[in-house]
């Protein structure tokens, strides 16, 4: 059994819990389960925030070192990274966080679509003006979600330098087309997970990081 089926497996029986306690019903159940695990994964949101944070405030000190050092790489290198320690700043600080929550939002992602939670759930699930959760949204409302706190979360991140700001509109218009086959209640959970990283991201940004530091 891979790592990816063992932590799916997990997710179907977590979600089995939240239905029991959360109210008997599936869309709540996803509610709930997509916020705990964002609430467990916090700490390393609040991680990647703070290092992302830190590399904006450094980059035009790394690009004075860059300009003066362009013809000697390994003083360049040497001048970076002496930067970096005396700054506190992990380069890959902002990155790593991000991939080591990567397998728990797939493993929830791949649940919600296996032929195992249709087969839980049953068909004619309904959840609010859902009829069938095992269904894309017929209104295409939970696609909108999608891309609107898509680009709400993009928002609330600090900004890499040089960044397109043609991006910040591209991705979430492409992610929308893109979920729009997807069942309603794997859009749900789309939509309330990028809701929670953009609560926590706002909440980090305005909290956790000094005004003046990013």
């Amino acid at each position: 059994m891979n790592i990816m089926k063992y932590l799916s497996d997990i997710m179907l029986e977590v979600l089995k819990f939240f239905y029991m306690i959360g109210g008997h019903n599936y869309g709540l159940a996803i509610i709930w389960l997509t916020v705990a695990v964002n609430i467990a994964l916090y700490p390393l949101t609040l991680s990647s925030l703070q290092q992302m944070a830190a590399m904006q405030r450094i980059q035009p000190r790394l690009a004075e070192l860059q300009k003066k050092h362009k013809d000697e790489p390994q003083k360049l290198q040497k001048e970076m990274m002496d930067l970096y320690k005396s700054e506190g700043v992990n380069p890959l600080g902002g990155c790593l966080p991000v991939l080591l929550k990567l397998p728990f939002f797939l493993a929830l992602f791949f649940a919600l679509q296996s032929n195992e939670f249709m087969h839980l759930i049953g068909p004619g699930t309904s959840f609010l003006w859902i009829m069938d959760i095992a269904k894309p949204d017929p209104t295409y409302i939970l696609g909108v979600g999608i891309g609107v706190t898509t680009w709400l979360t993009q928002k609330s991140m600090p900004a890499s330098p040089g960044q397109p700001q043609l991006m910040m509109w591209v991705m979430p218009i492409f992610i929308t087309f893109v979920s729009i086959p997807f069942a309603a209640g794997v859009q749900l959970y789309w939509v309330v997970s990028n809701l929670m990283g953009w609560a926590q991201q706002t909440y980090i940004m305005s909290q956790k990081v000094p005004k003046g530091k990013w």
